[in-house]
């Protein structure tokens, strides 16, 4: 075999080997039993496959061994489990050892007698003699029986041949987008079309996904007979549809996801995963032959679509791995920027090598410098030791009698014979060191004139490999908004408008984004958009619009979805956000009409008066927000009685890569994006001012850092105005330093409900930035009156406060009194009406705030309002009912008696908390003790 391909595999395997090892271990962890039991099946399955498909059939047949073990999974005990785990490890074992075999050059070896040497054998024979039951192959984890009629159905293709599910899964979806597309042209072109069911077919078959190419084999006949006239386009265009439909549906179960429940229906049926077998392709094919040669097809398919079109949540889920398709011409540029990565890399390490030839050379003149002044030293700063060496010559001529000979270079003049004085020696040498010096001086900034030339020549490149990568990851919204359509032409009784489709957008975004607006549509359609018998009495037309907008400006993607319905229904979102507890009557009678739409997004929360497939669940607006929020987004929504919703979602274009300005605020850097600096400018006068020096057409909310990280500001100011997708916001720093290009983190889950705080980044020096969102600042201007009115309304020490509860059920007595007790209050309990009365107007029991149900015996709960409020002591007692009667009128009568609010019972503990505490401020009080009794 090729040696590639061989290591190749013993990568795969080595990674395969571990991770069975590591799920091996989680098997005696009780609560990660079932996920370890699973993943040694889907890593036994894909060992399986590639040591067949590399030619190694005894490893192959190894870990087919543990595969067929494992289909029994679901029944498996923790007594099954634990004999299990030997065998396991005997497994392994022999594994290891085909493979560090085949690393050596070998063969596998006997596998299956090594396996039967280390007992593995007798491991297994005692294992299925003891739990004989326990190894049936059934359906794991309650999945149906027919959806799993061997591994191949049972572990998703996308697990099993990951590398090519890679490359096909991208082509394929491209594919199917081009025949939607193509069929929903007025003129569509027929030849692109066959081409593309023809290439969805061969590339099916080539991978191994028979039950894909047999469906591409089908939608090739019948655009066949499209192509040669014989058939109408208008006639196959409902079973192209759902063939289409069909093939999504068989990507998505390839790939682990759930596909949609419904959404082109077969003679009715919906089409959920447990449906996506052999009986319903036969059934697909049959119908389409049935229409080749002229007979009737019966429902046919989709002809329930309208009753099977599921509910959003329901889709697919999204991709978890990104995949992403590159053309020729944008891989060739990615190419050739790494290629001049790579020159310029080269060219850098040329530079580092003369830099340390410099080093060198420096080295060398310093030890010269050093002899030089060492010399000196020992002449004239050391005489003694200088003069010795002299000394000799004389004292043994002293000793031996020899001649004193002057030298016969004496009778020399200056003019005749250069002399030199060790300071001449000296001066000499510093000259020359001096000039060495210089040389060294000039090669190094030679050099360093070439290192800023390279880095500015590396900035280029990474900037334009940084573009090119980006727009690599960049796809047409029109992938986001294809659902839609579907979606629409599935339902029908609605006219669906798009604009803006050939906008890019990271393809990361498609899978979120596509699932908000479905969402959105289908809130229009259920919600928004009267009954056509309705729209034609209010001269509107017969057939809703629903309009989607995109628009990308100043680094933000906008995206609009309006409707030309009734509008929200206020009173009923109102009712429902009382009863589910979310927020006091008092609270909600606070709300203007802007703030009380905003309810629609409160989790749970639904005015559909019944339960449908397509509303009733309260999920919809809820996993709006939170799609578009997990983006780093925001979703403002508008709504007029008569003339319908318009919900806009505002996210930033994503950047893994951005350039950021880095701001000081006291001893803290944090960074703000530039594309959203709209300008910069000092700080003149103080904070209040900061909005009225930019732009008087459009003034800005003042967001102060210094206050948002607790930094006492510096003397001088300045003033940064970013947009945001609810408008211009001044963020007010000690100074703007300068523009930096970093790494984009997100936040993290820790730090996620910071909404100012986009994400994380590293700077230059190492340190950590916050990336400012200038829309979580704007929200944060725009309530600082609302922090301080709440630091205003705390009461003090709760343990001052006492709270009598009227109750005549024990156990909400009891779970009240311990929320109350928690959060500090002290709890007095009465049983009924009478007894909170009787204690209340005698003076017995003084207490700060009633908290009070209305449906009691004796005295009910308008009765105790009554007499409170009838007795000048309690006259002003705050006063709170907590009921289950959360209609209007019972609204109405305990307001009118003196109850100070009212919400649904059970209560939610943050709004009771949150209401006692507002009540119980000085303010309100003195407000209470003034109004008229």
């Amino acid at each position: 075999m090729d040696p590639d391909l061989t290591e190749t595999f013993l990568q795969d395997a080595a990674s395969v080997l571990g991770a069975l090892e590591d799920a091996t271990v989680q098997l005696w962890l009780e609560e990660g039993r079932p996920g370890a039991l699973r993943d040694l099946a889907v890593l036994s399955h894909r060992l399986r496959g590639t040591a067949a498909l590399y030619g190694h059939p005894q490893t192959a047949a190894l870990a087919g061994v543990l595969e067929r073990l494992l289909e029994g999974r679901a029944g498996f005990g923790a007594e099954v489990t634990s004999a299990l785990v030997g065998l396991l490890e005997t497994a392994q074992l022999c594994l290891a050892a085909a493979l560090t075999r085949l690393r050596a050059g070998q063969s596998e070896g006997d596998v299956g007698l090594d396996f039967s040497r280390r007992g593995g054998a007798a491991q297994l024979g005692a294992l299925l003699r003891a739990y004989p039951q326990s190894f049936r192959p059934v359906a794991p984890d309650g999945e149906a029986e027919a959806a799993s009629s061997g591994p191949e159905a049972s572990v998703p293709f996308a697990q099993t041949q990951p590398d090519l599910w890679a490359f096909f899964a991208p082509e394929a979806r491209e594919l199917i987008e081009t025949l939607r597309g193509q069929l929903a042209e007025d003129q569509p072109d027929l030849n692109a079309m066959f081409r593309a069911a023809h290439t969805l077919k061969g590339s099916a078959a080539m991978v191994g996904l028979a039950p894909l190419g047999q469906l591409g084999h089908t939608l090739e006949d019948l655009l066949g007979r499209v192509r040669e006239e014989a058939l109408a386009l208008a006639r196959a265009a409902q079973l192209l549809g759902a063939g289409l439909v069909l093939a999504e549906r068989l990507l998505d179960q390839a790939e682990g996801s759930s596909p949609a429940a419904g959404a082109g229906a077969l003679d009715g049926a919906a089409l959920d995963a447990t449906q996506l077998d052999g009986a319903v392709l036969d059934r697909y094919a049959a119908q389409v032959q049935a229409l080749l040669s002229g007979q009737p097809t019966g429902a046919g398919v989709g002809a329930g679509a309208g009753a099977g079109v599921g509910a959003p949540d329901e889709a697919a889920a999204p991709l978890t791995r990104l995949i992403v398709r590159l053309d020729g011409e944008q891989l060739g540029a990615l190419q050739q920027h790494v290629a001049r990565l790579v020159t310029g890399r080269a060219r850098l390490g040329t530079l580092l090598t003369q830099q340390r030839t410099l080093a060198e050379q420096l080295d060398e003149a310093h030890a010269r410098i050093q002899q030089t002044i060492r010399d000196f030293e020992e002449r004239h700063l050391n005489p003694t030791l200088g003069a010795a060496p002299a000394a000799g010559p004389q004292a043994a001529g002293d000793g031996g009698g020899a001649p004193d000979r002057a030298p016969r270079f004496a009778d020399f003049s200056v003019l005749e014979l250069d002399s030199y004085s060790d300071l001449n020696v000296l001066a000499r040498s510093l000259t020359e060191l001096s000039a060495d010096l210089s040389e060294i001086r000039s090669q190094g900034r030679a050099h360093l004139a070439q290192l800023g030339d390279e880095l500015t020549g590396l900035e280029k490149v990474t900037r334009a490999l940084r573009g090119d990568v980006s727009r690599a990851r960049l796809t047409r919204l029109g992938r986001a908004t294809a659902p839609l359509h579907r979606w629409v032409r599935e339902r029908g009784g609605l006219r669906l408008h798009v604009e803006g489709e050939d906008l890019q957008l990271d393809a990361a975004t498609v899978p979120p984004l596509a699932q908000a607006l479905l969402h959105l549509v289908t809130n229009a359609a259920t919600h928004g958009l009267e009954p056509q018998d309705e729209r034609t009495a209010l001269g509107k037309p017969a057939l809703g619009a629903v309009t989607v907008t995109a628009r990308a400006e100043g680094g933000q993607l906008t995206v609009t979805v309006q409707d030309d319905g009734r509008g929200l229904p206020l009173a009923a979102l109102r009712e429902r956000a009382l009863a589910a507890g979310h927020l006091s009557a008092a609270e909600l009678a606070g709300l203007s009409a802007a703030q009380t739409a905003q309810l629609a997004f409160l989790p749970g929360l639904s005015t559909a008066r019944s339960l449908t497939r397509e509303a009733g669940r309260g999920v919809g607006m809820d996993a709006v927000r939170s799609a578009v929020e997990a983006l780093g987004g925001e979703v403002r929504l508008d709504t007029r009685a008569g003339a319908g919703t318009t919900v806009t979602l505002a996210l930033p274009l994503a950047q893994q890569i951005a350039d950021v300005l880095v701001a000081r605020v006291g001893g803290v850097r944090v960074a703000l994006l530039v594309s959203q600096v709209q300008g910069l400018r000092p700080l003149e006068g103080d904070t209040a001012a900061a909005a009225g020096e930019g732009d008087p057409a459009a003034p800005g909310a003042v967001a102060d850092l210094h206050a948002l990280w607790g930094e006492v500001p510096g003397p001088r100011r300045s003033v940064a105005r970013l947009s945001s997708a609810g408008g211009p916001v001044d963020v007010i720093a000690d100074e703007f330093t300068q523009l930096e290009e970093v790494v984009l983190r997100p936040a993290g889950r820790l730090l996620a409900p910071l909404g100012y705080l986009a994400g994380t980044a590293v700077g230059a020096g190492g340190q950590a930035l916050p990336v400012l969102n200038p829309s979580g600042l704007l929200a944060a201007a725009r309530r600082p009156a609302a922090g301080a009115a709440l630091r205003a309304a705390n009461p003090g020490p709760r343990a001052q406060r006492r709270i009598l509860v009227v109750d005549d059920s024990l156990s909400v007595r009891k779970h009240l009194g311990r929320i109350l007790t928690r959060a500090g209050f002290e709890v007095l309990a009465a049983a009924d009406g009478r007894e909170a009365l009787g204690r209340l107007l005698t003076g017995a029991d003084p207490v700060d705030a009633v908290l009070t149900d209305l449906e009691m015996p004796h005295a009910n709960g308008f009765e105790v309002i009554e007499g409170l409020r009838g007795h000048g002591p309690t006259a002003a007692l705050p006063i709170v009912v907590m009921t289950t009667r959360t209609g209007e009128k019972q609204q109405r009568l305990a307001l009118a008696l003196g109850a100070d609010d009212y919400f649904a019972k059970p209560a939610d503990e943050g709004l009771l908390l949150r209401r006692l505490d507002a009540l119980l401020a000085p303010a309100a009080s003195r407000a209470r003790a003034a109004r008229p009794r």
